[in-house]
């Protein structure tokens, strides 16, 4: 099966603006406080024009906000054009690893992002939202690569199952302060779900006997 098309450079471009952005209030908000942050030095410290800014954030607090839109871009594209229901969740675990292994996650940068959000409570909501509407774009596009028609929702069960793993893994990760890449992590979760499902189910199908 073919994978979807890759992002082009324009696409590329704009993720890398919008990281090089989100990196430089980071930083300025955890030296400075964020009430005394203003958009002006975020784009002096990034290298941007104000105009370039407003183009991708409509304010200082969003520009702090991870966007895992972007990351789902990524997973999406190297994924086939077409997946069986059964291996829906299994194909975006797989993808989510060999680009964790390529494209190794900075313990630095999530654990700054942690240290703003327990400075900085009121951001959680936004932040969440951002999750949540991740998630809910993810079930989406896997809907669409599936095809099925099916009473049980596969594809939310899938998503649901991702992000999970994926919040548990970068939990342990950073307890450990990265002793390990974050990919093993990710591959350990994943092992363990695949125990306990595992397990689950047999016990299910011994109940029904």
């Amino acid at each position: 099966m073919g994978t979807a098309n890759s992002p082009g450079l324009r696409e590329r471009k704009k993720h890398q603006t919008r990281d090089d952005l989100r990196r430089a209030a980071l930083h300025l908000v955890l030296a400075n406080g964020l009430e005394h942050v203003t958009v002006d030095e975020i784009c002096v410290r990034a290298g941007y024009a104000q105009r370039t800014f407003f183009n991708h954030f409509p304010t200082k607090e969003a520009s702090l906000i991870i966007d895992v839109g972007d990351g789902i871009d990524s997973v999406l594209a190297a994924l086939p054009a077409r997946i069986e229901p059964a291996d829906l969740a299994g194909a975006v675990l797989g993808v989510l690893l060999d680009n964790g292994e390529e494209k190794p996650v900075e313990l630095a940068d999530v654990t700054a992002h942690h240290q703003l959000m327990e400075r900085y409570p009121e951001l959680i909501p936004q932040q969440l939202r951002a999750f949540e509407k991740a998630e809910c774009e993810l079930a989406r596009q896997l809907q669409h690569r599936c095809g099925a028609e099916s009473p049980w929702p596969q594809a939310e069960v899938a998503a649901a199952m991702v992000t999970a793993l994926m919040r548990v893994a970068f939990q342990r990760w950073i307890l450990a302060e990265g002793e390990h890449p974050f990919h093993e992590y990710l591959r350990t979760a994943v092992e363990n779900a695949g125990r306990l499902t595992e397990a689950a189910v047999q016990r299910a199908a011994h109940a029904q006997r």
